[in-house]
């Protein structure tokens, strides 16, 4: 099975797995309205798609230290991290007043919908609604995602052990969002150093390094395996966000699910403004300006401050950043082999570098 093959069936078994969850809750939220809608949004949010990265990362982490391929266990755990994501991704688009995610309205802006449709409530007060509400959406995947783990067939101390994890991922995840908050505001002009410091906690630990630790944990890894999975996947998490900075100028609203240039529209330092910031002629500079932290600015707009970002070679810089990291990570890959990663699993990590650099959503 290649790597593809290999992708394509963890995220057929996350899904079928996610399905089963979310049918198993129906009849709890089918009360009230409210609940029903609430309830809409859990399943539609959660059920888009994506790459189903994180679970997958949990998967592989325990399959390579285990040996057992298609232990049906580490489903359920990994199906933890799909809630983590959807989470951090309801709360993200309320902090962003992010109005799609996927291709479709963010939770918030479902639930505004109902109450404008549904309820016949005033546009104000119901977005009002849908920014309180998705909040409590967001909180209800982070108690499901406690759920899986407590309820996944592992012995206590391994999932104790998972839960730990989890909890300190959640709080180093956090602490990256508030940075990310506080890097955005107009008069703060991040360095490249704040910047990955950032990345590092909002990023790799959501997205890399601590889905896999919770697959070690639940394997009964060794020191040794975890601190060998920490040096590939923390390279590996960087390179992701960086690939993502990158696709938010390169890519199309197609393939993304949501408008190009947000990063610019929200002001956000990524690594690409803070190179620009540096290195641009005042001209240049002068283009990326008027666009960067406006909300209104044009397709039209954006357009050519990518040009201009490109002309400066700030794209060109964050994809030889990113291509550095991804190099840092498959120099990894010879710790996770004499450390006693499956030699599949090793393979499929060398699948995920590549896959890593080469995605365009």
């Amino acid at each position: 099975m290649d790597f593809v093959d290999r992708l394509t069936h963890y995220q057929r078994k996350v899904e079928r797995r996610l399905v089963a969850f979310l049918e198993a809750k129906r009849a709890a939220y089918a009360r009230t309205q409210v609940e029903q809608w609430v309830y809409d949004v859990l399943d539609d949010f959660v059920m888009r798609g994506g790459k189903r990265v994180r679970a997958i990362m949990a998967i592989t982490a325990y399959e390579g230290a285990t040996g057992a391929f298609d232990d049906e266990r580490i489903i359920l755990p990994a199906v933890a991290l799909e809630f983590l994501d959807a989470y951090f991704l309801v709360q993200d688009d309320v902090i962003d007043s992010g109005e799609l995610r996927r291709g479709k309205p963010s939770a918030h802006a479902m639930l505004e919908s109902r109450a404008m449709d549904a309820a016949g409530t005033p546009a104000t007060e119901a977005a009002a609604f849908g920014r309180n509400v998705a909040i409590g959406v967001g909180d209800i995947y982070n108690a499901w995602a406690i759920e899986c783990l407590l309820d996944s067939d592992f012995p206590p101390d391994r999932k104790l052990a998972a839960l730990a994890t989890y909890n300190s991922a959640c709080e180093v995840i956090c602490r990256g969002e508030i940075k990310d908050i506080y890097l955005g505001l107009s008069t703060v002009e991040a360095s490249e150093d704040e910047y990955l410091d950032m990345i590092r906690e909002k990023t790799v630990f959501y997205v890399t390094r601590n889905p896999a630790l919770i697959g070690l944990d639940l394997a009964g890894a060794s020191d040794e395996l975890r601190q060998a999975v920490v040096a590939f996947m923390e390279p590996l998490g960087i390179a992701f966000q960086i690939r993502d900075d990158i696709l938010d100028l390169t890519s199309t609203e197609e393939e993304l699910g949501k408008p190009i240039g947000t990063d610019l529209r929200e002001g956000k330092d990524t690594l690409i403004i803070i190179h620009a910031r540096r290195h641009a002629s005042q001209g240049q500079w002068g283009a990326v300006q008027q666009v960067l932290g406006d909300r209104a600015a044009t397709d039209r707009a954006i357009c050519r401050a990518r040009e201009v970002l490109a002309e400066a070679g700030s794209i060109a810089y964050a994809e030889e950043k990113m291509d550095d990291y991804l190099g840092a990570a498959r120099q990894g890959l010879a710790g996770l082999a004499v450390c006693g990663l499956h030699p599949q699993s090793v393979e499929f990590c060398r699948g995920l570098a590549d896959f890593i650099g080469r995605r365009r959503h």
